[in-house]
C-alpha cells in the first residue's frame, strides 16, 4: 500500500482510542473504549483522534490534554506501518494497517498489543461530506444476512442477482443493474460472496482477484467508470465471438485476453 491509498483509507474518519479490557466476557478479553464521563459540561465523549491529510494528529473530542508522542503520523511504507511522532518528528508509537473485522470496523492495531483504533464506515468528521455511492453484486447463491450486515457498515448497497452457469450470464445482470443505478460511484463484483474490501483502487485502477500466478473474476472491484469499460469491452467481444465460427476461445479465455491486452496497465491483483 502507498501513502496516497492509506490516506484515504484513514483520513477525515473518527478513530476511537481502545484499549484491552481485562474483564472476562464468557472467559474472554475484549476491546473496551475510554469513556471520559457525561454531564451537561462534559457531554457524551469518548477518547478519538483524527488523522489530518497534512500529516498532523488532532483529538476531536474533549480528552483534557494532547498525548506528546501523537503530535504527528507518517507511513513507513518499506514496512508497512503507521508511524506516530512527537513535536521534534522523533518516531514513538507504530501501529499496523487499518484491516476490517467485525460488522465491517475498520481498526488499527498498536504493536504493543494493548491499544487498537476502531472506525466504523459511517463515523466520519464532518457530516456535510458527501457519501460515496458504492455498490456491491453477489449471486443469490451467496446470500447471507451477516454478511450483508457488514456490507453495510461500510456504506456498500447489496445487489443481489439471479444465480448464473457462465461468466458473461453473470456479467449481463452486473452491467443491467449498474445501468439501472447510475448514482454508483464505486463497484465490487463478487461471484463467490468473498468480503475482500478492506481497500478501494484508485479511479483509474481495476482490481482483480489473484491465485497464484493466475487472476480470476471471482472478485473485482473499481470505479463505475472502469468496471463499465471492461464490462462492455468483455459482453461487445463476447457478442462477435459468438457469431465468428473460427473463434474457438471460451467465455473465460476471451475474458483473460482483454484484461491482459487493454487492462494490464490499470489493473492490480490481490
Amino acid at each position: 500500500m502507498d501513502k496516497h491509498t492509506l490516506k484515504n483509507l484513514i483520513c477525515d474518519k473518527l478513530w476511537y482510542w481502545k484499549v484491552w479490557d481485562t474483564v472476562n466476557v464468557n472467559y474472554h478479553e475484549r476491546p473496551a473504549e475510554f469513556f471520559l464521563g457525561a454531564g451537561e459540561e462534559q457531554g457524551f465523549s469518548s477518547a478519538a483522534l483524527e488523522f489530518k491529510r497534512d500529516g498532523k494528529v488532532d483529538f476531536p473530542t474533549k480528552i483534557g490534554f494532547i498525548p506528546p508522542e501523537f503530535i504527528y503520523w507518517e507511513f513507513d511504507e518499506k514496512k508497512q506501518q503507521i508511524v506516530f511522532l512527537d513535536e521534534d518528528w522523533t518516531p514513538k508509537v507504530f501501529a499496523s494497517l487499518p484491516k476490517v473485522r467485525l460488522y465491517g470496523a475498520r481498526e488499527i492495531d498498536f504493536t504493543d498489543g494493548k491499544r487498537l483504533l476502531v472506525n466504523f464506515f459511517d463515523y466520519g468528521v464532518e457530516t456535510n461530506v458527501p457519501v460515496t455511492q458504492r455498490g456491491f453484486f453477489v449471486s443469490r447463491a451467496q446470500s447471507d444476512i451477516e454478511k450483508q450486515r457488514v456490507l453495510s457498515r461500510m456504506g456498500y448497497n447489496t445487489y443481489w442477482l439471479d444465480d448464473a452457469d457462465t461468466l458473461i450470464a453473470f456479467f449481463n445482470q452486473v452491467y443491467e443493474s449498474l445501468i439501472n443505478h447510475p448514482e454508483l460511484e464505486e463497484v465490487v463484483i463478487s461471484q463467490s460472496g468473498k468480503l475482500d474490501i478492506d481497500s478501494s483502487p484508485r479511479d483509474d485502477q481495476l482490481l482483480l482477484a489473484n491465485y497464484g500466478e493466475n487472476f480470476s473474476f471471482d472478485y473485482c472491484a473499481g470505479s463505475r467508470g472502469i468496471v463499465l469499460e471492461l464490462l462492455i469491452k468483455i459482453l461487445s467481444a463476447n457478442n462477435l465471438r459468438q457469431l465468428d465460427p473460427d473463434d474457438q476461445r471460451s467465455e473465460i479465455e476471451m475474458a483473460e485476453q482483454i484484461v491482459n491486452e487493454q487492462f494490464s496497465e490499470r489493473c492490480v491483483f490481490k
